[in-house]
Order: C-alpha cells, then structure tokens, then sequence
C-alpha cells in the first residue's frame, strides 16, 4: 500500500511536471531538423591562454595580490554582474565578463586550511603563503608550539636589497598586511604589531589607519607617533599623500577619508565619493615610490574588505570591492607591460568567506543581478545611518524606518500585505489571470515579518536582544539585525544566497603572469605560495623536486597494524586463491588422464569388435 501510494505520488509530480513545460518544448523529429544550417564555428578562437605573457626569467618587480576572502563565487558575482542586463532575467544573453586577472595565462588552486583547523583564518593562512610555514588559527609568525618564529617572503627580498610595499584596506595591524613583517601569539596582538610593522623598515605602507593606535588600555605611545620614531613621514592627508614622491623616505599613507563605521579601514567602494582615495591609488603611488630601485621591489595588496562584506552577506557590496580591486591590479598589468620580461603579478584569496553562492530556490534557474543596484550603501554604513535615526528618535517605529529601507535598498513596501496559501489548482488559476509583472523589489509578507523582527531586535541595547540559535545562525550576535536582514532579502531576490557568517574551506585559486608565473599551475597548498614567491625572486633553489606516483589515496591516520593486517589479509587471499587454482589445475590434469585412458580404451574396444 505504502509502495503504490509513493509511486502514484511520483507519478503525479512528473506528469504535473510535464503538463508545465509541455507548452514550452515541441517534439522535433529527424525529419525535421534534417535540413536547419549547420552552426559555423568562431573562426580563429584562440585554442590555449596568452604563454607570451610567460616566462622564466628572474623576478625582479613582483606584485602579490590577496583578495581577503575572495573564492571562486565572488569573481564569478562580479563578472555576471557585468553582463548583459538582459541576461539578468534567464531569457535573454548570459554572458560573464571577464576580470583582468581571470585573464592571466596560469591558473592553479591552493588548499587553505591551517595547522589546527580545516576552516581557516586570516591570520594563519597569511603566514602560510607569507613564510611558507602552516600554523594554528589566529597566531601570526610562530610555529604550532610558539617557539620558532618565522621569516617572511617580503624579510627575505628586503634582505636581498629589494624595496618592500605593504597595503591594504583594513588596518595595517590587521592580520593579513601584519604576516609579512610580524610574529605575535595571538592577531589581536595590535599595539606589538604595530610596534613591529615600526621596526620592520620596510618602504612603503598605505591604506587602512591602525588598530588600537594607543594600545587596548589606551595608555600607550600612539603607534604613528613609533612610527615617526622609527624614520617614517606619516602622509594621512590627501595633499601629503600626493606629494610622495621616488625621493621619499620610508612613507606610511593611511587614507585621508576612513569608514564612518570604525573610522579605521578604507571606505568600501559603493560608499566612496568620488575624489576620494582608492586602493588603486595607494598601488600606483607604491609604484612611484619603490620603481626605480635598482634591485626591484616586493609589493603585497590586500583588498580586506571582501572578506568583511562577505561576513555581514552583503552581495552587492561583495561584488563591487571584487569590481574595485581589478581596477588596483590594472595598476600592476600596466606596469608589466612596461616591464614584462622582470615582472610577476600573482592574485589570489586567504579563503572563502561566507557560504557565497550563486542561485537559490526563490529564482529558480532564473537570476536578476541588476538588483543589486538598488542597494545605495554597504551594510556598514547603513548601520550608521539607522544607529544615528535611533539616537535621534529612541522610540522609532518599524513605520519610521521604512523609508530608509525605502531609500538605501529600493524596496517597495505594503504594510498590509498577507500570505496567501493556495492550493496548486488556484496558483495556476491565479497565474493565468495575472496580467500584470509583480515588481520584484515588493516585501513578501514573510519578509515583512522577518524586517520587523529584526528591527524590534536592533531597537533593543545587545544585551538585552535574545541570544537563541535562530538569531545566532543569522548573525544577529555580530552584525545590526536590521542591516543583515535587510542584504539577506534583496541577495535573495537577486538570485544570491549564503551558508554562514564565518569562512569555509574549499580550494581558491590563483591567477599569474609574468616572470616565473608557470610555477602557479597545478593544484597545491598554501604554504607552496611562498617557496614559489622566493624561486621566483631567485632566493630559493629548493630540494628533491622528485614527487610519487599518483597513487589512490587513503584515510589519513590509519594504524601500520591496520595497514598490515590489511596486507596481511591481502597476502592470505592471494595465497588461498594460489591453492585453490593449484587444487583446480590437478583435478582439471586428472580429469584430462581419465579422459585420456577412457578413449584409449574405447579405441582398445573397438578394435577388437
């Protein structure tokens, strides 16, 4: 019974299955596409990438580029989002647009993980491809046991006479940037980074300001003013910034107009006004700075804030820094034009951050990125503009902040809409009657009640907001729930989606050109960026390059008792098999004597007769 029900079930899904797309497909026989054109293929499309942009030559200008939490999906949401609008709804051209660096002629990808964890951290795996050591999460420059520290690949070209540029758009006692001059237990170490960021010597710093500039106490020496100590001019506005020059001594250039949010970090791209500084800017001025040095220079450029908006699932922010830092790596393209037989640009990510994904049920196979230009601001600046209405008006009503909703994030609201549960029948019937396209952009009912919610709970101080697992699996315990909830909605209705607010582990790539970039290919771990860095620079000569042969591999920590009882077993088998086709040998050898004397004495027999 419970058989043929399940199977008239199935049966009914699959004939409702084909009753929908029964008006879409017409069967079309032999006969009938016998005399269509055959397609002619794209002449002269080229069969393999650009190996001119290759070469084996020494580096002497090398440009490493880390998308902090940039995977496959964020390169693949920006490049979609810069197709064809048409595209956009499934029924016209899907057609990505390559980013520059999806361009560069050598593709490989690298495992991420760290010594301890299998999803990394910033920290960690910075270190990796900064020393080439694997380490726990979250320390920076030391072995597993904190008893051996770690020289950098960027230590190691400025011990060779190479000028060395660090820059990113979070602060410079950040994580990734701090890898390649510090060794703390600990990230969060920020006022001994930054006193080591001091004493590294390195040329040139620009981007983000510093964290905890006067320590976590604030009872310290402001880490600008070590830095003046310790030779470097401090360029924090605009007009210093612009009058660094190849002259310059050690130079330390956090940008003149910082995130509102943590008055730190660089604005994020769709929050920048125009004039203001750019990560490309802080690359090019590097350039200026450290080009002509005669041994070359070893520049590392950090887009940080990936990674953040990745955290806080903001799609639109997300795809736009990926947008805005091609447009930093342009600076290095352009520069190895000019330089291209002495020059590597390599471009990769720490790790993925955020479950990104491309697609989800609310679409379908359709997708509908140009929503996003509705978003006007990044999640964190939205957060400012709602902290500074509720300041204004501690007793706000969700009524009241439906206009900002409104404004930042295009949606059209009706704060009367109900949810209406209909049967398919009356789907069907209403889908037919439906004459005009819904807007999009209109909140659900259900979306309607999870904006209300969240904004009841961003009303409250945090402690007093409710810490169950729903509200910590939305990231309500790290970002503004009205904010949060508020991407969440418009990534969905774009065709978005997300797992976690924390980071994931699956494989990233890396993409090279230039001097030494064939050694990028392949599939790796991370720590492998850094021998490969230092080969390429001429400054390591490796060992035994011999590998195994690709064998199957097993589980990882199997016993030597477990391997030999297997062999064991193995070796008993084959030798039971040995003595059974023994055994099966001599009764074929006796079966075939029997034969044989039974024909000789037939033969015998019928010579007599």
């Amino acid at each position: 019974m419970r058989k043929s029900l399940l199977l008239s079930c199935v049966a009914t899904l699959c004939a409702t299955a084909f009753m929908n797309f029964a008006p879409l497909v017409s069967a079309q026989t032999a006969e009938d596409v016998k005399d269509y054109p055959v397609v002619e293929l794209e002449e002269g499309r080229p069969l393999t990438e650009d190996l001119s942009l290759v070469n084996e030559n020494e580096a002497k200008y090398v440009f490493l580029f880390i998308g902090d939490g940039m995977g496959n999906i964020p390169v693949s949401a920006a490049e979609y989002y810069l197709g064809p609008d048409n595209g956009d709804e499934g029924n016209g051209v899907a057609e990505a647009q390559p980013l520059n660096f999806s361009q560069f002629p050598v593709i490989g990808l690298q495992n991420p993980t760290d010594a301890d964890h299998y999803v990394p951290d910033s920290a960690a795996t910075a270190t990796a491809f900064g020393t080439g050591t694997k380490i726990n999460s979250n320390v920076i420059g030391l072995t597993p046991d904190m008893t051996t520290q770690s020289k950098s690949v960027a230590e190691k070209a400025q011990e060779d006479g190479k000028a060395i540029g660090i820059i990113s758009t979070v602060t410079l006692n950040h994580a990734t940037p701090a890898a390649f001059y510090a060794n703390v237990e600990h990230r969060n170490n920020y006022y001994d980074i930054g006193t080591q960021m001091a004493a590294s010597n390195f040329d040139y710093f620009a981007g983000g300001s510093l964290g905890d500039r006067t320590g976590e106490e604030e009872d310290q020496k402001d880490l600008y003013e070590v830095l003046e100590e310790a030779g470097y001019t401090v360029a924090d506005t605009k007009e210093e910034f612009d009058a660094i020059s190849a002259d310059s001594e050690k130079v330390y250039a956090p940008a003149e107009d910082l995130s509102l949010a943590d008055e730190s970090s660089m604005k994020y791209a769709i929050d920048r006004e125009e004039g203001e500084q750019t990560l490309a800017d802080m690359v090019a001025k590097g350039i200026e700075v450290m080009g002509d040095k005669e041994e070359g220079f070893f520049m590392m450029t950090e887009s940080g804030k990936i990674d953040w908006s990745e955290h806080a699932n903001d799609a639109a922010t997300t795809v736009k820094e990926v947008i805005d830092f091609q447009d930093a790596i342009q600076e290095a393209v352009d520069f190895y034009y000019e330089h291209p037989e002495d020059t590597l640009i390599v471009v990769t990510a720490d790790h993925p951050t955020g479950g990104f994904t491309i697609g989800n049920s609310e679409t379908g196979y359709d997708s509908y990125f140009h929503l996003l230009d509705n978003q006007k601001v990044s999640q964190e600046a939205f957060d400012v503009i709602f902290e500074e209405a509720k300041e204004e008006n501690p007793e706000m009503t969700f009524e009241e902040v439906v206009p900002l909703l409104e404004e930042n994030f295009g949606f059209v609201f009706d704060l009367e809409i109900k949810e209406e549960v209909l049967t398919n029948a009356e789907a069907e019937a209403a889908a037919e009657e439906e004459t005009e396209e819904k807007d999009r952009m209109l909140i659900t009912a259900d979306e309607l009640e999870s904006l209300k919610y969240a904004f009841d709970q961003s009303m409250l101080e945090f402690e007093e907001r409710n810490a169950g697992q729903s509200d910590i699996l939305q990231g309500f315990h790290s970002y503004t729930p009205i904010s949060i909830t508020a991407t969440r909605i418009l990534n969905k209705k774009a065709g978005y989606g997300w797992t976690t607010v924390d980071h994931s582990p699956e494989r990233v790539p890396v993409y090279a050109m230039g001097a030494g970039a064939a050694m990028w290919e392949g599939n790796y771990e991370n720590i492998d960026l850094a021998y490969k860095l230092l080969a390429a620079m001429g400054l390591y000569e490796g060992g035994e390059t011999a590998v195994e042969k690709i064998s199957v591999t097993g589980k990882a920590g199997a016993s030597e008792t477990e391997e030999e009882a297997g062999s064991e077993e193995s070796s008993e088998e084959a030798s039971a098999e040995e003595t059974s086709a023994e055994e099966s040998s001599e009764e074929t050898s006796a079966e075939e004597t029997s034969a044989e004397e039974s024909a000789e004495e037939t033969s015998e027999e019928t010579t007599v007769e």
